[in-house]
């Protein structure tokens, strides 16, 4: 009987052992759960992404894995092992926790809106830091325009280095990066490319920036992503795609004392998986001239502008689907000075005065439709189809100055109505591989070209390309990156090459990167420039179907270094640039016996830029300091053995700074750039060479808010030194300056002031 007693109590024994040991593996062996709250309002966080990496990498079996947070913010996974998790979200700080057992922990999140900021998208797979870019990208905040009170997209980019502005006064302003410029610069809104350039030109003044989050600038040639016309360089307007509030409104008013008045209206709506965009506005200028001795005449013509824009995003990390739509008219006066003349009103045939006025009424709507699905990390498919239009009426009066009267102009040489019409396709897939050592991109696009207009050789065009493209980035050296990348494209018109590119980036920890690239630009004609055929008394322009392609080959190079030492951070950044344009699109002058001269499209041999520029940043606790000089040169050559060459040179300089005043809260900026002088040049029977001066511009403005940042002030002055027209020498101007060898550059000093109401819950 001991014995069995025995026996029953080892058994006992063993029982209890084996069922604590199951318990015990039950428990290790079980799920575990997460879930994300925002820490501002205490609600769950969804779409965030959750990644499970096993402590025990040696094990083959245990692999990392990723998954995202439902509509309660929560997240349940298997759990065998202790494991490391990180909790991520855009527009939120990063967590990072080690899990030893089975349970259900709760982590709160909160927004960091600085690391929104660093975030660009321009040319990148998916959403990246700048740090991490391939690609040297500048970013122009919001904050940063507010500063400027910047209020279209000439006036952003005015005092800033590698970009330089032009101005017609009917065709308006106009923009060059590193010396290329016109068709040569892409500009987008949220990738969706902006079209209706006159002459070349694409009007900077009706690009307005209501309700945008940021501007990305890359320089250097990225064809083999947005294709043509993105040879110098693209502009990347980036509008708003995320709000903490449920609710944001903004009424906006500016004033500056040149006689500009605008206003407008923003408002956000976030519920659930959904956000609204909604905004609009009026900008009115009353016109300025520095010929005060002719009457009626405006060098800069008075305008009317009135936008609205829309969009709508549904979903989160994994899904999102955007829609958005935008509208602009624009109604701009070009008024003579008075003309003695017989008046024909009522059949009255007395002595009179009548001024010769055209009325320019440009609209642009555009819309797009974008949907994005992420499979899982870095996993991720895009999908856009755009619309793009212009539309410019152009209208010239008759005005009786004593009665008011109006007459149309029965002419169809000085009448004209243009029409452009762009479609746009693009659909791109992105993949890791090699535990993201590798990242692959592959894509498609279509973008198709459509005109109408009386001006235009048998009064409408059309012009598609069709394309496909494919990049690799090797990340296979901890801190190196190597993408290279091609493009395959057939054109309706023209037999295109193939587009290829390298970029490669290394960083060395927070200490300094060094970035190098090298692409091949690629531009075919546009229909304007093929076909164009524009006589009246002021002009003789013609188009030519015998141009060939832009082609060309440019290489950047940038190192930036980084030194901080507590609350000082500098910055110190290299860079240069080589841009070689063979065929460049431009004018030939064709001397006439009676003005006007006719000028037509050709294509100039030979056109290199290339130089260098050196910058230093500064930052110590509310004080930030920023100056950089540049130096280009400038080659052309008419003949491609190299004579018939002109050379020039150019130096430009910038400066910036930011000081907020503790106790005050103000904040005060100040912007500088010396332009130096830029080439001009003219070809009939060889290249005739001249230059623009060069100027001064210095910006400063002061800002504060009031009421818990209800209300946002900001006064300043822009071109203090008051700089209006510049001297060109050696060639005269082609446009519409009323003195050809006087540059527009601004309208003298002025003074704004810019007001918000703010209003979130």
């Amino acid at each position: 009987m001991a014995g069995d007693t025995r026996i029953h109590s080892w058994a006992l024994i063993g029982l209890t052992l084996v069922f604590s040991i199951q318990t015990v593996l039950a428990k290790e062996s079980g799920s575990a759960s997460v879930s994300v709250i925002k820490k501002d309002d205490g609600k769950p966080l969804v779409d965030a992404i959750v990644k499970v990496i096993p402590l025990d990498s040696a094990n083959m079996n245990l692999k990392d894995h990723i998954g995202f947070t439902n509509a309660s913010g929560e997240y349940d996974f298997a759990f065998r092992k202790p494991v490391v998790i990180q909790i991520s979200h855009l527009g939120y700080t990063t967590l990072t926790d080690t899990i030893y057992s089975s349970a259900r922990k709760t982590y709160t999140i909160s927004y960091a809106s600085k690391e929104v900021k660093d975030v660009v998208i321009t040319g990148q797979y998916s959403p990246n830091s700048i740090q991490n870019s391939v690609y040297e990208v500048k970013v122009l905040s919001a904050e940063t325009l507010k500063a400027k009170g910047a209020n279209n997209l000439r006036e952003a980019l005015q005092n800033e280095l590698h970009i330089d502005l032009g101005q017609d006064q009917v065709f308006g302003s106009n923009v060059s990066i590193n010396g290329i410029s016109g068709e040569g610069v892409k500009i987008m809104v949220d990738g969706v490319p902006i079209v209706g350039r006159l002459d070349g030109k694409l009007d900077l003044s009706q690009i307005n920036l209501n309700n945008i989050e940021r501007i990305e600038i890359v320089e250097g040639p990225l064809s083999v992503i947005y294709g043509t016309d993105a040879m110098g360089g693209v502009i990347n307007i980036i509008t708003k795609t995320f709000q903490e509030q449920r609710v944001n409104l903004n009424l906006k008013g500016y004033y500056e004392s040149v006689g500009q008045y605008n206003i407008e209206l923003n408002t956000g709506f976030a519920f659930k998986k959904n956000q609204i965009y909604l905004s609009g506005g009026r900008n009115f200028f009353d016109g300025y001239t520095t010929l005060d001795s002719i009457p009626r005449y405006q060098e800069w013509k008075p305008k009317e502008q009135y936008f609205a824009d829309a969009k709508y995003i549904y979903g989160g990390n994994r899904f999102r689907f955007t829609a958005s739509a935008s509208f602009f008219r624009e109604l701009m006066l070009n008024r003579s000075a008075p003309k003695q003349t017989l008046s024909y009103d009522n059949a009255d045939t007395t002595w009179t005065y009548r001024g010769d006025d055209i009325k320019y009424l440009t609209y642009r709507p555009r819309a797009a439709v974008s949907f994005m699905y992420r499979f899982k990390e870095d996993y991720q498919l895009d999908v856009l189809a755009a619309y793009s239009g212009f539309f410019r009426f152009t209208n010239k009066y008759y005005k009786n100055l004593v009665t008011g009267q109006e007459h149309l102009v029965n002419d169809p040489e000085v009448q004209d109505t243009a029409r452009y019409h762009e479609v746009l396709a693009r659909a791109t897939y992105s993949m890791p591989a090699w535990k993201n050592r590798i990242n692959f991109q592959f894509g498609i696009e279509t973008n198709q070209e459509f005109t109408k207009q009386s001006h235009i050789k048998s009064g409408e065009q059309k012009e598609a390309d069709y394309a496909a493209f494919g990049s690799v980035r090797l990340s296979v050296v901890k801190g190196l990156d190597i993408q290279p990348a091609i493009r395959v494209v057939y054109n309706t018109r023209y037999r295109v090459p193939l587009i290829p590119s390298v970029n490669v980036k290394y960083g060395y920890k927070d200490f300094f990167v060094i970035r190098a690239s090298y692409g091949r630009g690629y531009r075919a004609p546009s229909l304007k420039e093929l076909y164009m055929v524009f006589f009246d008394s002021n002009h003789a322009i013609k188009g030519n179907d015998q141009l060939v392609p832009e082609n060309g080959h440019t290489g950047n190079l940038s190192v930036n270094g980084y030194i901080n030492k507590g609350r000082h951070k500098v910055h110190l950044s290299a860079s240069a640039f080589y841009n070689n344009i063979n065929d460049k699109i431009d004018f030939a002058i064709y001397s006439a016996p009676f003005p006007p001269d006719t000028y037509q499209y050709f294509n100039l041999k030979k056109y290199i830029t290339y130089g260098g520029n050196v910058g230093l940043g500064y930052t110590w606790k509310r004080l930030s300091f920023n100056t950089s000089v540049l130096l280009t040169k400038y080659e052309l050559s008419n003949l491609h053995n190299g004579s018939d060459r002109v050379k020039t040179f150019s130096p430009d300089f910038i400066a910036s700074a930011s000081y907020l005043i503790p106790k005050a809260e103000i904040g005060i900026n100040v912007f500088y750039k010396y332009d130096g002088a830029k080439p001009l040049y003219s070809v009939s029977n060889s290249i005739q060479a001249g230059s623009r001066g060069a100027y001064h511009m210095l910006d400063l403005s002061l800002s504060r808010n009031f009421w818990k940042d209800r209300i946002q002030v900001v006064v300043g002055g822009k071109n203090l030194i008051g700089v209006k027209d510049v001297t060109t020498t050696g060639v005269e101007a082609v446009g519409h300056n009323f003195d050809p060898n006087l540059a527009n550059v601004g309208w003298g000093r002025t003074f704004f002031t810019t007001l918000i109401l703010h209003f979130s819950k």
